[in-house]
C-alpha cells in the first residue's frame, strides 16, 4: 500500500504529474543513479525522460518493497490512484483546518522553485516534461511568498 506523505513529497520534489507517479513500475527505477524513468507511453509530451529524485526520498521508495519482491512490471505504489490521492489530500486538509490543494499545485510549486533558483526555462521544461518552454513560462511560474525548500530528511524521519 502506498503512503500519502511519501507520494506528496515526491510530487513536491520532482514536479511530476500524478499520472506519471501512478504508472511508476520497478523497471522504471534506476537505483545506481537514484532516478526514475517516465516512459514515452506515460509522458504527456510523448517523450521519455529521466527524473532525479532527492536521495532521502529515493531511499524511502526503495524501502517500500524488498529487492527480491520487485518484478519489472509491478507498480511501485500498488493501490495508488489519482482519485484516492485527491480524496486523501482533501480529508487531511480539512482535518488540519488548512485550504485544500491539489497534487497539481505541487507541480506549480516545484516549477516556480526551479525558476526562482535560476534554472533555465529549457532545463525546467526538460525536467517536468514540457514539449514547449513557452508553456512552462506562461502557465507554471508564479511568484512565491516563501521560496524555501522543504527538508525532506526531516519529513521522512531520517
Amino acid at each position: 500500500m502506498y503512503r500519502l506523505p511519501l507520494l506528496l513529497l515526491l510530487l513536491d520534489a520532482t514536479g511530476q504529474r500524478v499520472g506519471e507517479l501512478e504508472a511508476l513500475t520497478w523497471d522504471d527505477v534506476d537505483e545506481p543513479k537514484q532516478r526514475r524513468r517516465v516512459s514515452q507511453a506515460v509522458s504527456k509530451s510523448r517523450r521519455a525522460r529521466w527524473v532525479q529524485v532527492p536521495p532521502v526520498l529515493f531511499e524511502a521508495v526503495c524501502c517500500l518493497l524488498a529487492r527480491e519482491d520487485r518484478s519489472p512490471g509491478r507498480r511501485v505504489f500498488e493501490g495508488f490512484g489519482a482519485d484516492r490521492l485527491r480524496t486523501a489530500i482533501t480529508r487531511a486538509c480539512r482535518a488540519a483546518g488548512v485550504p485544500t490543494f491539489s497534487p497539481h499545485d505541487l507541480r506549480h510549486r516545484r516549477i516556480s522553485l526551479f525558476h526562482e533558483q535560476g534554472v533555465s526555462w529549457a532545463r525546467i521544461g526538460e525536467r517536468v516534461g514540457h514539449g514547449d518552454i513557452a508553456t512552462t513560462a506562461r502557465h507554471y511560474t508564479h511568484v512565491l511568498s516563501d521560496g524555501c525548500e522543504v527538508d525532506y530528511s526531516e519529513l521522512i524521519g531520517s
